[in-house]
């Protein structure tokens, strides 16, 4: 563990960090972003499509989301490393990777609450970094913040209403995945390199 120096300029540290790798950063978070659109598309367009074929891209997509999560962590520095990032890196690699091999009727039925939770998370980690961030004044948060109350409210839906949710399963899911990408587009249409 690193001890908090007080003669260190960690915002300086941060700002190199960030500069160096924002390009490539930015350019991730687009290419997930439209994933995320494409299968949240994908979700509310085909409904009397098989359930497999949306399960597979909506997999798909959550392990990406999961694996951007992870990659977002390792790109920041160690004290504004939130660990929370990895957690739902890794919840939602598992959810896709559990989506994926279910079989449709199972997948239904525990997509419905496995979602509410993991909704549930995302929105208070999605709050929880907007405030971080407006703290520092490092960036505009107003998506971000959208993006975690949005997911919370889905998340109290699929909580309150189960048999409501497992019946709108796709057009639930195609909303947190179109919600999730747009937001995901914002940030990294609005990441910027900091000056002093």
């Amino acid at each position: 563990m690193t001890w908090f120096d007080p003669q260190y300029d960690y915002i300086s540290e941060f700002i190199d960090n960030w500069n160096s790798k924002l390009g490539r950063f930015k350019g991730m978070l687009i290419v997930v972003a439209v994933l995320l659109l494409v299968a949240g598309v994908l979700c509310a367009l085909l409904p009397e499509e098989t359930f497999l074929t949306i399960q597979i891209f909506a997999a798909a997509a959550l392990i990406v989301q999961g694996i951007g999560h992870i990659v977002s962590y390792a790109f920041t520095t160690y004290y504004f490393k939130d660990p929370m990032l990895i957690i739902a890196g890794i919840l939602d690699i598992l959810l896709g990777l559990m989506v994926a091999s279910m079989p449709v009727g199972v997948t239904v039925a525990t997509l419905t609450f496995l979602f509410a939770f993991l909704l549930l998370f995302h929105g208070a980690e999605h709050i929880a970094f907007a405030s971080r961030m407006k703290y520092y004044r490092i960036m505009n948060t107003g998506a971000i913040t959208f993006s975690g109350v949005v997911s919370i409210i889905l998340a109290v839906i699929f909580i309150l209403l189960p048999l409501l949710s497992m019946l709108m399963l796709n057009y639930i899911l195609a909303a947190y995945l179109i919600v999730e990408g747009i937001a995901l587009l914002v940030e990294a249409l609005s990441l910027k390199q900091i000056h002093r």
